[in-house]
């Protein structure tokens, strides 16, 4: 029988985003871990303020943190079935909960109203077929004390995180992998495939495997097995494209409206008050009026910064355009509350440092400083925020789509998004053409080709979503969890992917319009201005240059020795003495080799 220490929780009903712990061992000596349990879960407290728990046999350590958002007196977990056989940890909400406890209650008597347990009788009446059931998104584990076997899951897009350690006599888990580095009984090391990765292509980076080496992440829409004759994973979702519709370009467009709004009413359920990223693009202003048609006025925060007006956009490579006379056009015309957050740039080395301690995967971008900014600002507020992640890369949102040459090859990809990464000297020889080549055979090995422009489009559009989408995703989830904020993602919605995936390129690009059928599906319900406005990435501080090049010199001058294993740190350290201004590449690559710094002093990796 197993052992729960009680749970800590506040008032209230809630719905629940958490950190996972475990260990499990097929040799009886699983109590004897608690400790290393205890301290991974206790390493992802910030993802889970409200409460924790702890559960153990003599198989199974499971540890659990809180951050309560549904019926939080009766949704502590670990949660055990009634006849103690199952025993559940959850990160994640699944929006269809209610439907599924109405279809449930005739094999449950429902003790709660968490979706948490929704999740836990699914999986005791259903088994494993409970999975493809749950909208939304999702990371957790069943213990079967009585067979002595655990399944985990994780959601079709890997909104929700899930990495886990293997050796031959025990198998541990958790929501994030700096969590497990109290578990590790050696010192930490690199993967060095991943960290080159991330110097590369770091937009591709981060997601594959983990930056730790002896890591692994159960891969979006995958399930696990683990018995004590080993581990098994599998395909839970099947990624071929439905089949076309037939339908007109104009029905096609009204039931991704109708499936949209669906998707913004789920994500408003909830007690406490959800909030909305707002960048004036048409994403986050079309999620925001979706919510407004639902009643919800949810506050709206946006980034800006010190002169932002006056920064030259047409020199950038994925910010196009101000967010900000966008952001107040939309607010004003959905009239929705909102807040300008505007980082200071005097904090800037100490925000670099920051993330770079958040992100586990290591910072992809400078980006990330504004995200960790916006995310810490909205924590004050509410306990969990809309954003406009996976429309760009589900409905072909990205205008290099319309380049027949950027298409044609991963390689073209690279070299119009990425510079030269500095690499150490016989690191790797043409490391752009090295891992082009990789991401050319992913692309093949899931059934795309590279024979016709149109065999390119959509194997781009294939590693777009597979690996650009899960940094995103994985982003979002590091820097909100770091602050206690749940990002929750209405592109994400399965039935609204269901449709995406059914619309075909031409006519999601139709005209030459990037993401054609969703600006039409908007038609109506947000400004002109915002409908026709082009993509443009979540902004950066275009003020913080030089700050960024003595941050680079200082950083690599007194702790560059980790950096120096994979990165040229004498020529990085002659181009931050050289006057001549940074150009955009340059510019991130100091910040990655700060970033990699900071990893790497923190968390004592060993990179050689």
């Amino acid at each position: 029988m197993g052992h729960a220490a009680p749970a800590a929780a506040r008032p209230g009903r809630y719905r629940l985003m958490c950190g996972l712990a475990g260990l499990i061992r097929f040799d009886g000596g699983a109590r004897g871990q608690i400790a290393r349990v205890l301290a991974v879960r206790d390493r992802q407290r910030h993802r889970g303020p409200d409460g924790e728990g702890l559960w153990h046999d003599e198989h199974a350590v499971l540890g659990h943190t809180r951050l309560a958002l549904l019926d939080a007196p009766h949704g502590a977990q670990p949660m055990a079935s009634p006849d103690g056989r199952y025993v559940l940890v959850y990160n994640g909400e699944v929006y269809n909960h209610d439907a599924l406890r109405r279809e449930l209650a005739a094999h449950w008597s429902f003790r709660s109203s968490s979706d948490s347990e929704v999740v836990l009788a699914a999986y005791a009446t259903w088994g494993e077929a409970c999975v493809p059931r749950f909208n939304g998104m999702f990371a957790f584990l069943v213990w079967d004390t009585w067979q002595r076997r655990a399944f985990a899951a994780r959601d079709r897009l890997g909104i929700k995180p899930f990495v886990f350690m293997q050796d031959h006599d025990e198998f541990v888990f958790a929501s994030e992998a700096k969590a497990l580095l109290p578990a590790m009984r050696t010192r930490p090391r690199a993967h060095r495939e991943a960290v080159t990765e991330y110097l590369v292509a770091p937009f591709f980076s981060g997601v594959a495997r983990p930056m730790f080496d002896g890591m692994a992440y159960l891969a979006p829409g995958h399930v696990l097995h683990l018995t004590a004759d080993g581990m098994r994973t599998r395909p839970w979702c099947d990624e071929r494209d439905p089949p076309r519709t037939g339908a007109s370009w104009a029905d096609t467009a009204h039931t991704l409206r109708l499936h949209l709004d669906q998707a913004v009413r789920r994500t408003l359920v909830a007690d406490a008050p959800v909030g909305l990223f707002l960048s004036g693009g048409l994403d986050s202003t079309l999620i925001g009026a979706l919510a407004k048609q639902a009643g919800a006025t949810p506050q709206s925060f946006t980034l800006a910064f010190e002169g932002h007006a006056t920064y030259d956009y047409a020199a950038s490579l994925i910010v196009g355009s101000d967010d900000q006379p966008y952001a107040e056009l939309a607010s004003t015309h959905l009239g929705l509350p909102r807040t300008d957050v505007v980082p200071l740039r005097a904090t800037f080395a100490d925000s670099v440092r920051d993330v770079a301690t958040q992100n586990d995967a290591l910072p992809a971008w400078e980006q990330e400083v504004a995200q960790h900014h916006l995310a810490r600002a909205a924590s004050r507020r509410v306990k969990a925020v809309m954003v406009g992640d996976a429309a760009d890369e589900t409905h072909l949102g990205y205008h290099f789509l319309l380049d027949p040459h950027a298409v044609a090859d991963p390689l073209h990809v690279l070299q119009r998004l990425t510079g030269d990464p500095y690499l150490r000297p016989g690191l790797l020889d043409a490391p752009l053409v090295h891992f082009a080549g990789l991401y050319r055979q992913l692309a093949v090995d899931a059934g795309h080709a590279w024979s016709t422009p149109g065999d390119g489009l959509r194997a781009t559009q294939w590693l777009v979503r597979h690996r650009w989408l899960q940094r995103l995703l994985h982003n979002g989830d590091i820097h909100g969890m770091a602050h206690g904020l749940e990002a929750r993602v209405p592109f994400g919605d399965t039935d609204l992917l269901a449709v995406a995936a059914s619309v075909s390129p031409d006519d999601a690009l139709r005209h030459g319009v990037e993401k054609a059928l969703l600006r039409e599906a908007a038609r109506g319900l947000v400004p002109e201005a915002i409908r026709c406005r082009r993509k443009s990435a979540l902004p950066k501080d275009q003020g913080t240059g030089e700050a960024i090049r003595r941050h680079a010199r200082d950083t690599l001058a007194t702790h560059g020795e980790p950096v120096a294993a994979v990165m040229d740190v004498p020529r990085l350290l002659r181009r931050c003495a050289d006057a001549r201004p940074l150009d955009e590449h340059e510019r991130a690559v100091m910040f990655r080799a700060a970033s990699l710094s900071h990893w790497a002093t923190l968390h004592d990796v060993d990179i050689a």
